[in-house]
């Protein structure tokens, strides 16, 4: 299982966390999915919030031209998504969608400003950054949080 970090807008996260959206989609240039069945997502609430929320594990995982990704999800009611997801990848080279599993909301969120007192040098991800599981942001932090909301 590889693990992600993931930047994403509050009204997302928020989304996700409910369980209303049950796919997240991505602009890519990559044509081969750099996520699989069964990895783990982070997700890094950027505008004013600024801090790792929780995380999903990646299910389904769709990646082509955006009409594709599109034609595949509009016919998914139980998807989640809207016009407004589907605009956002419009245009994109390639589209990514994965699947949202068992969606986890931790219990404390981890602040960035927490993050830098440890970490002064880290930077929050831009976009999906694929994570070495023995990173210390990982291990000393991450996993914390995640252990106190299961």
């Amino acid at each position: 299982m590889a693990v992600f970090l993931m930047p994403i807008k509050p009204r997302f996260a928020y989304r996700i966390f409910t369980g209303i959206k049950k796919y997240d989609l991505r602009k890519t240039i990559e044509s081969k999915p750099v996520v699989k069945y069964g990895d783990r997502v982070i997700l890094y609430v950027s505008g004013r919030v600024k801090a790792f929320m929780g995380e999903y594990t990646v299910g389904e995982v769709l990646v082509g031209p955006p009409e594709y990704v599109i034609k595949i999800l509009s016919k998914n009611p139980a998807s989640g998504l809207s016009e407004e997801d589907f605009k956002y990848i419009r245009g994109s080279p390639v589209a990514l969608a994965m699947e949202i599993l068992n969606p986890i909301l931790y219990r404390k969120p981890v602040e960035l400003k927490n993050i830098l007192k440890i970490f002064p040098d880290f930077n929050p991800p831009l976009r999906l950054q694929k994570i070495d599981n023995y990173e210390p942001l990982l291990v000393m932090v991450l996993n914390k949080a995640r252990s106190t909301s299961t």
